[in-house]
């Protein structure tokens, strides 16, 4: 049995699924569970080499989170999205919103917030303990404190990771400490200057040509103040001398340039006068020792360090600034520790503020949800709501865990411990009605109507019905009474064509609707006193 195709458009309120046993309502829930995520059971793939496609059109017009969360991942949204879930043949699938391909986790997380399902089998609903802290918390209806602990929350986790940064910067230094106070000590000591090494580089090249210097600049010098044959001194004198003597014949153009020879003369004198104290000053061979000593040191430094020479004064600076780092982290520390203290008393108070307002409204809850159950044929079964202690989260240090029993010698469990799929739906819809009336999400419920009928249908019809007041629920029934209550009913067929059976869905009203609400009372026959009482059960 296979669908081939099926477009169901599901309006707001109670929509009821009904249909002969067999005739492929499992199948039509299966398709809501791959959209929400679920992994793909071999019954799913196709047989005949197609691939299975399942799509949705979602309004998340008031889910501002989902709008959040697809906006984050570049996923441009409006009011409604369109979900697909495509498998192939050998059972592989890939996911979409809006033609973007998503993880699974991803989907899982979105649809999360959009469909509901319960069912015996299902991994969403009251079988995942990660949905009762918000169930309960619904309920309580107190949202002010829970925004009041998620800021404290956001608050603690930002003083928590300021002082684990600065508690590992410490760490780092410190380790480094002595290494530092080795470095700073010896660095210290040396006093390297910015430019030095450069001055001591030209020293020391200078001191290393002393005699090739001595040589040149002794007769550079000679050659200027030599007085046989005369030197440069001697000649610019004897000319300027003898220029001077007929300065007044010469004109104006000449007696300029004369001047200039003057000025040329006294630079001549100071160049020599210049050159006369390098020599003297300069070349002291003595320091040339010390001058290739210092130079070394550089070298050797700067290659420890494994920077240029002329960085050593800046690395002496920085390693400085580091052990002053050491002391004023140390203090910061304290300080970061302090206000992390502080910051934590203030969450962990409103943490208890919350875990106060929970045990007191799971008291209230409780009893309300066991209130319920009698009406829904549960009068043996026992809810309870039990509050823990875990680690600090964003929601508290409360860990929130629906526990119950079903008759009066079985001991307390989790609600996934139940075997039964009618009783776990029934509990699931007592819970409901109770606590989360204003919520949104689609819900679906299968097998709620098993092993009841007559009245106690009639008490889930009515339950389902004031669930479907404020959002979508789906329910597959085989309950005339449940069904009776639905805004909107389709029935779903098999039907057979070229020896190939599959399954078809018709929304149906009227006399249809009628039609099919006197089968379910009557069976294959439809009698006249079957038509009757369906048509008393849908006015009422």
């Amino acid at each position: 049995m296979l669908i081939d195709k099926i477009e169901m458009d599901f309006g707001i309120g109670l929509c009821v699924l009904t249909g002969e046993t067999g005739a492929g309502k499992s199948m039509i829930l299966e398709s809501l569970e791959l959209l929400s995520g679920r992994r793909v059971k071999t019954n799913i793939r196709s047989d005949n080499g197609r691939k299975t496609v399942i799509t949705a059109l979602v309004e998340i017009s008031k889910y501002t989170l989902i709008k959040k969360v697809l906006g984050d991942l570049d996923i441009n949204v409006e009011d409604e999205i369109i979900i697909k879930r495509i498998i192939d043949s050998d059972g592989k699938s890939k996911a979409l919103i809006n033609d973007n391909l998503v993880s699974l986790t991803t989907l899982k997380a979105i649809t999360s917030n959009l469909f509901e399902i319960h069912s015996q089998f299902s991994e969403q609903g009251l079988l995942d303990n990660s949905t009762h802290m918000s169930t309960l918390d619904n309920f309580g209806n107190y949202q002010s404190e829970l925004k009041k602990l998620s800021e404290a929350w956001l608050e603690f986790r930002a003083a928590e990771k300021k002082y684990v940064e600065e508690r590992s910067r410490f760490e780092e230094i410190k380790k480094k400490r002595e290494e530092f106070e080795i470095y700073y000590n010896e660095l210290k000591n040396f006093e390297p200057k910015k430019g030095e090494f450069e001055k001591l580089e030209k020293k020391k090249k200078i001191l290393q040509n002393s005699r090739k210097i001595n040589e040149n600049l002794n007769e550079i010098i000679n050659n200027f103040i030599r007085e046989d044959p005369p030197g440069i001194e001697k000649l610019l004198a004897k000319n300027l001398l003898m220029l001077n003597q007929i300065r007044k014949l010469l004109d104006q153009t000449t007696m300029t340039e004369i001047e200039k020879l003057d000025s040329i003369s006294y630079e001549a004198s100071e160049i020599c006068k210049t050159l006369e104290n390098f020599l003297n000053q300069e070349l002291d061979h003595g320091s040339l020792e010390k001058i290739d000593d210092r130079v070394s040191d550089y070298k050797k430094l700067s290659q420890k360090h494994s920077i240029e020479p002329d960085h050593l004064e800046s690395k002496l600076i920085e390693i400085k600034n580091n052990l002053q780092l050491s002391e004023e982290s140390n203090l910061n520390i304290e300080k970061l520790a302090n206000k992390l203290k502080d910051i934590e008393k203030k969450y962990l108070d409103q943490s208890q503020i919350l875990s106060n307002l929970r045990k007191k409204n799971a008291e209230v809850m409780d009893n309300r949800i066991n209130a319920e159950f009698p009406e829904l044929k549960l009068e043996n079964a026992k809810f309870k709501t039990i509050i823990s202690d875990c680690e600090n989260t964003e929601f508290g240090k409360d860990k929130i865990i629906f526990n119950i029993k079903t008759n009066p010698k079985s001991k307390m469990g989790e609600i996934k411990s139940i075997s039964s799929g009618g009783e776990l739906c029934r509990i699931a819809l007592a819970i409901k009605v109770t606590a989360e009336q204003e919520r949104f999400s689609t819900m679906v419920f299968d097998e709620v109507d098993s092993g009841i009928g007559g009245a106690v249908s009639t008490a889930v019809g009515e339950r389902l019905k004031k669930l479907g007041k404020k959002r979508q629920v789906l329910v597959v029934t085989h309950s005339p009474q449940v069904a009776s209550l639905g805004v909107h009913h389709f029935l779903v067929k098999k039907k057979l064509l070229n020896n190939i059976t599959s399954i078809d869905v018709i929304k149906i009203d009227g006399h249809e609707k009628t039609n099919e609400i006197a089968r379910m009372l009557s069976g294959k026959q439809i009698t006249n006193e079957a038509i009757q009482a369906a048509k008393k059960l849908i006015e009422s």
